[in-house]
This record gives C-alpha cells, sequence and structure tokens, in this order.
C-alpha cells in the first residue's frame, strides 16, 4: 500500500483547519509555503565545524557541498537538530545529519575540512637512550595528509621520555621512537640497596624488568640468586623496603 504524499495530508489538513478559523488557516498556508532557508542550513553546518576545529587546525579551510537549489523542505518549526556522524575526525570528508522533529525531515550535508596538524619533531640530532627535555623538542605544522602513523602532537606527551633510537633533526617524532622514562632497564645489572637498622647495606643484582622511578620491580640477587621486588629510586638503583 502506497503511503499517502506530503501534498495530499497538506490538503487533508486545509480542509480540516478551513472548519475552525480563517486566521488558523493563514497561519497554517503561511508556513506551508515557506521554505528552508538554505543558506540557514549552510551556515548550522559550517559553524559547527568552525567550533569542532578551532585551536586544533592551522591554516584550516572548510568546503561544504552545495545544497541542492531544488531543495525544498518546509521551513521547520523547532531548532533544527544537528549530528556529526564523525565527531572525533577533525580533517577529511566529514557527513553532518540535519532533522527536524516539525514537520518531520532530515537531509545529510556532506564536507571537506583540511589544514595543518601540530606535530612534535627533534629540534636537534637525538642519540638513542637520551632522556628528552624541552629543550630538544618543538611543534611544527604539516598539511594532515602527510601526518604520519603515531606522530606525537604535544611537547607534554613526549617531555621526560626516552628515544629508543637516534632521531634526526627536523625528523618527525612517533610514539615508536620512545620509550618510558626508565631507571633501570631489563637484564642491566642493579645496586641494591636495603636497610638495617642505621646501617645502609648495598650488593648487586640483575633486573628482570625495565621500571621508572618509584615503580616496583622484580630483580635476581646475584649472590643469593633470590628473585625479589624492590622500588626503583635512581638510575640502575632498587630499594628493598
Amino acid at each position: 500500500m502506497k503511503k499517502p504524499s506530503f501534498q495530499l495530508f497538506s490538503t487533508t489538513i486545509l480542509l480540516l483547519l478551513t472548519s475552525f478559523s480563517p486566521s488558523l488557516l493563514a497561519q497554517y498556508v503561511s508556513q506551508e509555503t515557506q521554505y528552508q532557508s538554505r543558506q540557514q542550513l549552510h551556515t548550522q553546518v559550517l559553524n559547527h565545524l568552525k567550533q569542532k576545529t578551532a585551536q586544533k587546525l592551522k591554516n584550516r579551510k572548510i568546503t561544504i557541498n552545495p545544497l541542492s537549489k531544488k531543495l525544498m523542505l518546509p521551513t521547520c518549526l523547532v531548532p533544527i537538530q544537528l549530528e556529526d556522524k564523525s565527531p572525533l575526525r577533525l580533517y577529511g570528508r566529514m557527513t553532518i545529519r540535519l532533522q527536524c522533529p516539525q514537520p518531520n525531515w532530515k537531509l545529510f550535508v556532506t564536507a571537506k575540512v583540511t589544514g595543518e596538524l601540530p606535530v612534535v619533531i627533534a629540534k636537534n640530532g637525538i642519540t638513542k637512550q637520551t632522556l628528552i627535555s624541552k629543550n630538544d623538542i618543538l611543534i611544527s605544522y604539516v598539511p594532515y595528509k602527510k601526518l604520519k602513523r603515531g606522530a606525537m602532537t604535544t611537547l607534554d606527551s613526549v617531555i621526560g621520555t626516552r628515544s629508543k633510537r637516534a632521531i634526526y633533526p627536523n625528523a618527525i617524532i612517533t610514539i615508536d621512537m620512545l620509550q618510558p622514562p626508565y631507571l633501570v632497564f631489563k637484564n642491566q645489572p642493579i645496586t641494591i640497596v636495603s636497610h638495617i637498622g642505621n646501617l645502609k647495606v648495598t650488593t648487586k643484582g640483575t633486573a628482570l624488568m625495565s621500571g621508572t622511578e618509584q615503580q616496583q620491580i622484580s630483580f635476581k640477587n646475584n649472590k643469593s640468586k633470590k628473585i625479589l621486588k624492590g622500588i626503583v629510586i635512581a638510575p640502575n638503583t632498587v630499594w628493598v623496603p
């Protein structure tokens, strides 16, 4: 069975309104002869994308595919609802759904956002196993299509980490180039520190895992051959409470 057309529905409403009051009929006719402004829809999508990408893209450009001139949607009587189908995406092709509850219609608008994204690069060459400081790195901007997979985008996410390998000047720093700021390294010799009363006792051991400051790790006491646990307190040094 075919669904009643919008025109038939409108005609039925007009007949019903005629039996009530001329003023109500005039109000309905006025609403029905108006169409939703394409410019208003365009502006709503544009404002959303501007707000979404603000402060996150440099040299940003937003291109919204034009709405057809044949598009004749009845004017929405309530605020139009907007849904971003890719809310976390900052660049590339995007699809926005506009929906009006009264009268009921929905519209999909596509857009493309381009721009440059921040990346962390090496200011100078960084040697292997260097603890990276703010003096070693800076922020640069690259077109989003040239963004490397796993590229670091904030200085704070890199400062305090250690380089897994040598990093050349101006190279984009990626997550696979970094490791946590380990003070103790797996299978490397360590000094074991403990206290008996006021007496400080040290002995030698071998780390069984890498560890950062204040991290608890397992190690082997080279003398007793026992597997113990201690807390990393300094480079190559573990304290046993």
